[in-house]
């Protein structure tokens, strides 16, 4: 079957190359919870495979470079906007699952539980597509109970940024020569209200 590029394909691209050459700019920094450590000091490494990372869509911008070419797994809506960022999203190196909780809903879980099993990691911005803005989702706490994976709850915070207030989800644009912040809460099982707890409760810690 021949593939067809669209416009969108060449919007994701050309936006993927351009933000890229962008986060040449960003430090990363990251802090890890304290039964992370314990557990890298236990394996000599940090988690292995088949783990789920749960952020907020606003911390996607700021978020995305760090995890590139990680070989880790995204799922992304069917939407005109999603198809462009589906493609973006592969020249970072991500592999990616389409689809959403209305559409091929079923299909999708069925598929991202059956490579969580065989050891691929997912990161899933758990208030999305549409909001409401930092409230997780019951995708992410059904697929965690299915494969026995653990959550890890995770924020990103630029030091300096530029915030879109009238999207729904305020993503924030990191400024060039950001440091931005990788911050990993308490990994676990979850309800979509202790999640959601947990992820609001993570905070910058002192430098």
């Amino acid at each position: 079957m021949m593939f067809k590029i669209t416009k969108e394909h060449i919007i994701g691209f050309m936006a993927a190359i351009i933000y890229m050459v962008y986060s040449f700019t960003f430090r990363y920094r990251v802090f890890l919870h304290p039964d992370i450590i314990n557990d890298m000091k236990k394996k000599g490494d940090l988690p292995g495979s088949g783990i789920l990372i749960a952020f907020w869509h606003q911390d996607d911008l700021a978020a995305i470079p760090y995890f590139a070419f990680k070989k880790i797994m995204i799922m992304v809506s069917l939407s005109k906007d999603g198809r462009i960022l589906a493609t973006a999203l592969r020249i970072f190196g991500y592999k990616v699952i389409s689809g959403s909780s209305s559409r091929r809903s079923i299909a999708v879980f069925i598929e991202a539980l059956k490579k969580l099993k065989r050891g691929a990691s997912f990161a899933i911005a758990v208030d999305g597509p549409r909001g409401p803005i930092f409230e997780a989702k019951e995708g992410v706490i059904k697929l965690s109970e299915k494969s026995q994976r653990q959550i890890y709850p995770l924020r990103a915070f630029p030091e300096k940024y530029f915030m879109f207030k009238k999207a729904w989800n305020k993503p924030r644009l990191p400024l060039p020569f950001s440091k931005i912040f990788i911050v990993c809460g308490k990994p676990g099982f979850y309800s979509r209200e202790e999640l959601s707890k947990e992820i609001n409760s993570i905070k910058l810690p002192p430098t």
